[in-house]
């Protein structure tokens, strides 16, 4: 099932004034060459490459330095500060957070995801967002997940579907599932099969709560975030929530080029 294809374009001059209430950066590692520590050393501090040095694999440590950097620039680039300048940590449930913001501005959020050589950040001002994406050809048992993760009449639309398109299906209610309960900041904490997606012309164009669950604090009501499905990349599956609206507005920033340049630091 084909989603949305942004308009990836190399990023304007920061700081224009005519920025976007919401940017979606992306990177590809692969394009950062044979050492991406070399590139993302440069935009991230000491306990992030700390904790990246508690990966195993190289790969998971160059998504962690990816995700970290690409916040950074892309946050900087909205508040007159260095990337390594900004001071970024964690909520309760584990959502990064730009703990001071700029100055009488309204407060910027963002939100982190990765699969293979692909790192995503959205940027949101004013409202919390959260982004997720997810493999076409992710080796899950999708039959065993769609029991446990959709709702009764997602789960009906599914088995409809021809079978090959199943997977695709599945991903894509998994990717606003999943981007919501990042913005929300609850993740797993709140079960997948409380949300429902609802459906127009084979899209998700709006979340809203499940027929049996009666959302109360610290659960929000999904009918208050709105949804954006897109395609990160070829065979991608992508989704952005933000609190109240998506903006018809969208800036989609490819963030490679920059990373290749030495920040002010």
């Amino acid at each position: 099932m084909p989603l949305p294809r942004p308009n990836w374009t190399d990023p304007p001059c920061p700081r224009d004034g005519h920025a976007p209430p919401l940017e979606i950066w992306r990177l590809r590692l692969a394009r950062l060459g044979d050492d991406p520590d070399a590139s993302l050393h440069p935009f991230t501090v000491p306990a992030e490459h700390r904790r990246a040095r508690r990966y195993e694999h190289a790969a998971d440590r160059h998504r962690h330095l990816a995700g970290r950097g690409l916040a950074r620039l892309a946050l900087s680039r909205r508040s007159d500060s260095a990337p390594r300048a900004l001071s970024l940590d964690e909520g309760p449930h584990g959502k990064p957070q730009l703990r001071d913001g700029p100055p009488n501005r309204p407060p910027l959020h963002f939100n982190i995801a990765h699969t293979a050589d692909l790192v995503v950040v959205a940027v949101s001002q004013a409202h919390p967002v959260g982004v997720d994406v997810e493999p076409q050809r992710r080796d899950a048992n999708i039959e065993a997940l769609a029991q446990r993760v959709l709702t009764d009449a997602e789960r009906a639309r599914w088995r409809a579907a021809p079978a090959a398109q199943r997977r695709a299906l599945f991903l894509h209610l998994w990717t606003c599932k999943e981007a919501f309960l990042k913005a929300t900041g609850r993740g797993l904490r709140r079960a997948p099969d409380t949300i429902e997606c609802r459906i127009k012309d084979g899209t998700v164009t709006e979340l809203t709560d499940a027929a049996t669950h009666a959302p109360a604090p610290p659960d929000a009501a999904a009918g208050d975030w709105a949804v954006r499905p897109f395609a990160a990349g070829p065979q991608i599956a992508g989704a952005v929530v933000r609190q109240e609206v998506v903006p018809n507005s969208v800036g989609w920033h490819n963030g490679s080029p920059l990373l290749h340049r030495r920040p002010n630091v």
